[in-house]
C-alpha cells in the first residue's frame, strides 16, 4: 500500500490515504512489538526499550482515531505523507528531514538575550508574528509525532536501506 505524492482532494481519496497511513503505522508498530517481545527484558536497557515500544503504541492511538474520523488538518497530514513515502522507499534521511520540518518547522528561534537596551530591534517583531500555535504545542499531537519518530528509527533498523547514505544517526 504505497502512499502517493500529494494529498487527494476528494473524500474517497482522503479516506483511502488515511487507510494506507494507518496500515503502514500498524505494520511498523506490530513489527516493533514483535522485536521487543524477542528482546530480553531482564536488563534495564531491555526494559526501557520495551516500555518505549508500549508508550509508542499507546501514543499512536489518537492519530489512528483522527484517521478514522478523517479530521487531520492538511498542514499536519502533508508532512506525515512525506515521511511515510520516504520510509516506504527506505530513504530514512529524507524521512527524518520531513519529521524535523514538521516538528520544529521554519519558525524563527530567538537566540540569546532578546532585549539588551532601551531600543527595539528592527527584526524583533518578526519573531512573534503569526504565532498561530506550534504543532508541538498540543500535548496529544506532540506525543504521536514523537511516536512517528520512534517508528522511523525502528523502521531503519528493521528494514535497512540499500543505500548506506540513507542511514541516519
Amino acid at each position: 500500500m504505497k502512499v502517493e505524492e500529494g494529498l487527494p482532494k476528494d473524500k474517497e481519496g482522503r479516506k483511502w490515504l488515511f487507510r494506507q497511513l494507518a496500515s503502514y503505522f500498524t505494520l511498523v508498530v506490530t513489527e516493533y512489538e514483535k522485536a521487543m517481545e524477542a528482546e530480553k527484558r531482564d536488563t534495564t536497557a531491555g526494559k526501557m526499550a520495551y516500555n518505549a515500544m508500549v508508550q509508542t503504541r499507546e501514543n499512536m492511538k489518537p492519530l489512528f482515531r483522527k484517521m478514522e474520523k478523517g479530521d487531520i488538518e492538511d498542514s499536519l497530514l502533508e508532512p506525515i505523507v512525506e515521511i511515510v513515502k520516504a520510509l516506504q522507499e527506505r530513504r530514512y534521511v529524507d524521512a527524518n528531514d520531513g519529521y524535523l520540518r514538521l516538528s520544529i518547522g521554519k519558525a524563527a528561534w530567538p537566540i540569546g538575550v532578546t532585549m539588551v537596551g532601551i531600543h527595539e530591534r528592527s527584526a524583533r517583531e518578526k519573531l512573534h508574528d503569526g504565532e498561530k500555535g506550534h504543532v508541538m504545542g498540543d500535548e496529544v499531537t506532540r506525543k504521536y509525532l514523537q511516536s512517528i519518530k520512534r517508528c522511523l528509527t525502528f523502521a531503519q533498523v528493521r528494514w535497512p536501506p540499500t543505500d548506506l547514505r540513507q542511514l541516519m544517526g
